[in-house]
């Protein structure tokens, strides 16, 4: 199974989701039924950027992007985080322009959401299973947006239910908690993709300085920094050592330097810049 092959399938289910709240959602007149439909059609956006983005960052490297494709990823999660902040604001909207208005009770209906809710529980369970079979952040991630359908799809069916019995603004009310989980989701989202964009320092300096400084031969550690790839993490440093170290000498601590970071920080991509300590080998020849 491939990350993009799960997406498709979760994609083909979500359509079918989606169809199905909307068609409730039009045949009650239920604000918050309706909002939990386009609530569910980002769940398909959502797939659909995914899969785009997946298929761009798997690309290797060419001429016109030396370093890979991996923030294609991210650009995806942040245009869905958007795209989830534009929605958020429609569903208010909607919501507003309905408050009041009878809402019609449909066992067909009924059926068709719970239907849909178990539908949803269960691809949650199964993307986060491909997630952790596949180290995959992007399902990961995709599976807690699924999770957060589960839970805005149980509101929806109680604050539905209630309306039918007619306490009206009751439907408006779930609508609007529709609307504050799906803007926390565009939070969420923004958060984990805007780090990456904007290269904001992944680890504390200190910290890389301290595991370098114990590196033998290493005399000081100079300017250290670390960012997210969005498929790993990278780091470039400057070291000083003694400056009658062979050109071999000086690389065997740059190895040592990339295998300490990689092993306590699981940073895979280290730039080392190693400079002689001239100041060192002034004062052993004035002695």
């Amino acid at each position: 199974m491939h990350v993009r092959k799960v997406l498709l399938i979760e994609g083909s289910v979500n359509a079918l989701i989606t169809a199905s709240k909307m068609t409730v959602g039009l045949m009650t007149g239920s604000a918050a039924v309706l909002a939990d439909a386009v609530h569910s059609l980002t769940d398909l956006a959502n797939n659909l950027f995914a899969w785009l983005a997946v298929k761009i960052a798997e690309s290797p490297a060419d001429s016109s992007h030396p370093y890979g494709h991996q923030k294609f990823e991210q650009l995806a999660v942040f245009g869905l985080a958007s795209l989830l902040t534009i929605v958020a604001f429609e569903v208010i909207v909607n919501a507003v322009e309905r408050f009041g208005q009878p809402v019609e009770q449909s066992m067909l209906g009924l059926v068709i959401l719970i239907f849909s809710l178990v539908i949803n529980i269960c691809l949650t369970f199964w993307e986060r299973y491909w997630a952790k079979r596949l180290v995959s952040e992007i399902l990961h991630a995709d599976a807690t947006h699924t999770l957060s359908d589960v839970l805005t799809s149980a509101v929806v069916i109680v604050g539905w239910q209630l309306a039918a019995r007619g306490y009206y603004w009751i439907d408006t009310v779930f609508a609007l908690i529709v609307s504050s989980i799906i803007f926390y989701l565009a939070f969420k989202l923004f958060q984990r993709a805007i780090p990456v964009l904007v290269d904001q320092s992944r680890y504390p300096p200190e910290e890389l300085k301290a595991a370098v400084n114990k590196i033998p031969a290493v005399i000081t550690v100079g300017n250290i920094r670390s960012r997210d790839t969005g498929k790993g993490q990278a780091a470039d440093v400057t070291v000083t050592v003694c400056a009658s170290l062979s050109t071999l000498e000086s690389h065997q601590i740059a190895d040592n330097i990339e295998r300490v970071l990689a092993h306590k920080f699981d940073i895979q991509d280290v730039v080392v810049h190693i400079e002689p300590d001239v100041d060192q080998e002034v004062s052993d020849q004035n002695s």
